[in-house]
């Protein structure tokens, strides 16, 4: 029979899942305080929240709420993890824990889910390399403006060479 405090636990992985449904797994032996401060407050700022988990108490709270069905638990999730559950922008997420484990070689990115799909170590690189959502909707906005720009760019050209032909008609009637 669980215990009321593994219970309590399992309740607020639960939670937390079901506020923020996509996470990277970590494994981050051999950090220090200082270093896991620093990466909570850079992870904090990308909008993601960074929580030390008992594996087994979090493994029963994600098989329970169904938001990873093919995520390998005895694999995955060994040895002292800590998640980065996050809202939306997965990729900025990754970037952080990517750029951060560059400099501190004990920091792994072992794993994550997005939109109730696992995905790998390897995966999770992949993902840090996507655009960040800005950066995707910048860059549509401009595909979108691309051709009302050609378009007024190719009538203003027309309307300068019109321009252009009656000034040199008029110039050579004499007027």
């Amino acid at each position: 029979m669980p215990s009321l405090e593994k219970d309590t636990l399992k309740n607020e992985y639960a939670a937390i899942l079901k506020e923020r449904p996509n996470f990277i797994v970590t494994h981050y032996q051999g950090l220090d305080v200082v270093a896991i401060s620093s990466l909570r407050k850079k992870l904090r700022e990308a909008g993601a929240k960074y929580t030390v988990v008992k594996n087994n108490v979090f493994s029963i709270a994600l098989k329970e709420s169904g938001v990873a069905k093919d995520f390998p638990y005895d694999s995955t999730l060994k040895g002292p993890n800590a998640i980065a559950f996050v809202n939306s922008d997965v990729p900025a997420v990754a970037k952080v824990l990517r750029d951060f484990s560059k400099d501190n070689e004990k920091l792994r990115v072992t794993a994550g889910v997005m939109d109730s799909a696992f995905f790998d170590a390897k995966a999770v690189r992949a993902i840090a390399d996507l655009p960040s959502r800005e950066q995707i909707l910048a860059q549509l906005a401009a595909m979108l403006n691309s051709p009302a720009t050609k378009i007024a760019g190719t009538l203003n050209n027309i309307m300068a060479s019109l321009a252009r032909g009656i000034n040199s008609v008029a110039k050579k009637n004499g007027k």
